[in-house]
């Protein structure tokens, strides 16, 4: 199938399978607002077929505002805590829309209990949907069906790491049936697109998609591959270096005609910032509440296991260089630290660790009672994880921007947390700090959202496994 084809397949196909699930979660909702058994209602007071059509027209508020914003896009590779975000903004601006024509347009009658069912419904419906008919997606490309052709160029490490994620996630839907590679020895010579063949290879293969994978310095390539795929009137896609990540958002003026852009390093702030803090201190609260049995249970196995105290108190480095004490339930062996003094964590490896932490680190309930430090104001939900001191103290002076992490409250979760791992060497910590960045650059109340699912279905696996 071409690429326009098939694009106008899955965009079409969306858009129907919203609208089904949709129209099922309002005629459920009706049931339920007027069902016998649940509110004993002899007679409802409004007709289905005026309700549904009402729902009908909120629905089209929910597609549009969907379309709008990108969400049927087919060239997006959507991750799931991204569409389940999509969802929920779809829902409240629809249904806000909704109630406010029943509450202010009075001749207008609405069951307003009906649509409080359906905005919970709708989020059930849809969700089980996309996530059916990403299942569905994800089968036919492992079985080679539907998949996009694509030609990667580039140059080591960069086009190493892009293949390797290309051929690791299914639900890409990418065939790479070629790869062209700029040797690092010929870096200082230009690269010659004919040369390489690349046209021939686009018509050839029946190309939809190619994929650049060049360093930032290498700026020129990547400019005449777009300008060479533009001619081609094939779709460009690139991966971004460092410089990218530290340049995503820029805040441009303009001063008596001279262009100025500023680098936003400090987002947090503002109502985003005002909103950000009301939910730290909801969310905790609340999961506070509910891990509460954890704080009774979990300390008489660490006191079964080993000597020493249940918490871990550690000084770790926040928002502004402020030094705060950290809360762990402790994983380690007592005085973990006496005789090699502060080290990095080897992760699984790491011998100071006792059997019962082995099993709190798998699964992250060592770190809940750092919940206590967001009440606190110490740390945020999100954010970059918060270093030791002595850490700190050495690293600014090693890995470029390393000190602007701390422009903001360290988080409980981030993303370094889920697409990094543990730091055990200064290449490690560089790596880091490109994710730190990037969520420095681009921190947003959607962002979050995203983190924050994100984390939750990553506990969920580990758990399982």
């Amino acid at each position: 199938m071409k690429s326009g084809a098939k694009d106008t397949s899955f965009f079409l196909t969306a858009i129907m399978l919203d609208l089904i699930a949709l129209l099922a979660a309002f005629a459920f909702a009706y049931w339920l607002r007027f069902s016998e058994t649940i509110f004993h209602i002899q007679k409802p007071i409004l007709s289905f077929r005026f309700f549904m059509l009402f729902s009908f027209q909120i629905i089209i508020v929910w597609i549009l505002v969907g379309y709008f914003a990108g969400s049927y896009d087919t060239k997006k590779i959507y991750p799931l805590p991204e569409q389940f975000y999509d969802i929920f903004r779809n829902t409240v601006i629809s249904t806000t829309i909704a109630l406010a024509m029943s509450f202010f347009y009075r001749p207008f009658s609405f069951s307003r209990i009906s649509l409080i069912f359906a905005f919970f419904l709708i989020h059930i419906f849809v969700t089980t949907e996309k996530l059916s008919f990403r299942a569905l997606k994800t089968y036919l490309f492992s079985k080679g069906k539907l998949l996009s052709r694509i030609l990667v160029i580039g140059e080591n490490p960069i086009l190493q790491k892009t293949i390797d994620v290309i051929n690791k996630d299914k639900e890409l839907g990418f065939k790479i049936i070629e790869i062209i590679e700029k040797k690092q020895s010929n870096t200082s010579k230009p690269f010659n697109l004919e040369l390489a063949g690349i046209t021939e290879k686009v018509r050839k293969n029946d190309i939809e998609f190619v994929i650049t994978a060049f360093p930032f310095e290498r700026y020129k390539e990547i400019k005449e591959v777009l300008l060479h795929c533009r001619d081609l009137h094939i779709n460009f896609l690139f991966v971004p270096d460092i410089f990218e990540i530290m340049i995503s958002k820029v805040n441009a003026l303009d001063l008596n005609g001279m262009p100025f852009f500023v680098l936003r390093q400090a987002p947090i702030d503002g109502w985003y910032g005002f909103l950000k803090r009301i939910i730290d201190v909801v969310f905790s609260f609340l999961f506070l509440i509910i891990a509460s049995p954890l704080f009774i249970i979990i300390p008489m196995i660490i006191k079964v296991d080993t000597k020493g105290p249940v918490f871990y108190l550690q000084e770790r480095v926040g928002k502004n260089e402020k030094i705060f004490n950290i809360i762990k339930f402790r994983s380690m062996i007592h005085k973990a630290e006496k005789k090699t003094g502060p080290v990095w964590a080897n992760g699984k490896s790491d011998s100071r660790v006792t059997r019962t932490g082995k099993i709190l680190r798998a699964t992250h309930i060592d770190e809940i009672p750092q919940l206590i430090n967001v009440l606190k104001n110490d740390m945020s939900l999100v954010g970059p994880r918060p270093e030791r001191p002595i850490f700190v103290k050495k690293l600014k002076n090693q890995v470029d921007g390393y000190i602007v992490r701390h422009a903001v409250k360290p988080g409980l979760t981030g993303i370094a947390q889920l697409e990094h791992k543990y730091d055990s060497s200064i290449e490690d910590v560089r790596e880091k700090v490109k994710f730190d960045r990037y969520y420095l650059e681009n921190a947003s109340f959607k962002l979050d959202s995203i983190l924050i699912v994100r984390t939750i279905f990553t506990l969920l696996k580990r758990k399982r496994k």
